[in-house]
């Protein structure tokens, strides 16, 4: 795997702003990020560590000799500035209302949803030389041009989306270290995280772990009905998204205001009422 390694402020590059500077190891452990998505066996909710997009190896053909795979930054950059759905991606994470809604307090209400946007924690990992990960943290954007300027710039391998805090994250040096402002997660999605090897010991197709056929995979299928029309109808939730997790099995996006500003224990309440445990593989 590719070597990933902390750098200090110092000896990042001279052109990259301040803003952008923090840079730390993936395993970065502070507190008010202190938990990552992960693609493992349990069905996990949103912390306030950021999830991921990831810009996926090319795989060509494996000679004899090698088997190793390789990445194109030139092709990443062709797709960042020809194809990668910004406009979308900023419309999503602002939570604009509709024009035409007819609301009294339609200007604060709009205050409210920017920054929803400007106050997202963004992260990159970017990958300056072949083999060395770098991991930039705490980044934040005033519009869609700001993060598609960034993008462009930086040719991250991999974004991860993280909570909205109470500040903007690009300034969390200065709001930590002041008496009057406490910097801290202000929303988070509520994402649930269903894989496929949840269901090894009823798969009777021979697939197992990470391996998938059409057979085994129509169980998760079957989970995204359970879990839409239970979030719904017990729930009362309306905004729901559903992604394919890259690997084995797929991600629910819940993004109502009342989802977003959950706590703790409310977040591990929803979690609890899917949890199904009626798999005795040993027998």
């Amino acid at each position: 795997m590719p070597e990933k390694r902390e750098r200090p402020e110092e000896d990042v590059d001279e052109n990259v702003d301040e803003s952008e500077s923090a840079i730390v190891d993936k395993n970065d452990s502070d507190e008010e990020m202190e938990a990552e998505f992960d693609d493992g066996n349990e069905m996990t909710t949103t912390t306030t560590k950021p999830t991921t997009i990831t810009a996926e190896k090319e795989s060509p053909s494996k000679s004899s000799n090698s088997n190793k795979s390789y990445f194109s930054n030139e092709l990443l950059a062709q797709y960042y500035s020809r194809l990668f759905p910004f406009h979308l991606l900023h419309e999503w994470l602002s939570y604009n209302p509709p024009n035409n809604t007819a609301c009294a307090n339609t200007t604060t209400a709009t205050n409210a949803n920017s920054k929803t946007f400007t106050h997202r924690e963004f992260s990159f990992t970017i990958e300056p030389t072949p083999g060395e990960e770098i991991y930039i943290r705490y980044q934040s954007f005033k519009d869609q041009a700001d993060l598609t300027s960034a993008v462009l710039k930086r040719n991250p391998r991999k974004i991860d989306i993280g909570a909205v805090f109470s500040h903007p994250p690009k300034d969390h040096h200065a709001i930590q270290g002041s008496t009057q402002r406490k910097f801290a997660p202000a929303q988070r999605e509520l994402v649930f995280d269903v894989d496929l090897t949840d269901y090894d010991c009823v798969r009777k197709c021979g697939c197992s772990a990470a391996k998938i056929c059409l057979k085994c995979w129509k169980m998760m299928g079957m989970a995204m009905k359970v879990m839409d029309q239970g979030l719904r109808e017990d729930f009362g939730f309306r905004n729901i998204a559903w992604f394919y997790s890259g690997r084995r099995g797929i991600h629910a996006w819940v993004c109502d205001e009342s989802a977003r500003g959950l706590s703790d224990a409310g977040r591990s309440a929803v979690a609890s009422y899917f949890e199904v445990r009626s798999c005795i593989c040993n027998l």
